[in-house]
């Protein structure tokens, strides 16, 4: 039962963490966060390989 508190406990702290971050951003660094996260989804739903053998 340690093992799954310290992992919820490390979640929780991680969680608190980031959103300390992304509330700490100012409106230039959103920006540049957004742009760079819409440019990895669209890599990511883009795919690596070709349809044409499917």
């Amino acid at each position: 039962m340690r093992i799954l508190d310290s992992i919820g406990h490390w979640f929780q702290t991680g969680v608190h963490d980031a959103w300390q971050w992304a509330a700490a951003l100012s409106t230039e660094e959103w920006l540049l966060f957004l742009a760079i996260a819409s440019a990895a989804g669209f890599l990511c739903m883009r795919g690596y390989g070709s349809r044409h053998n499917y």
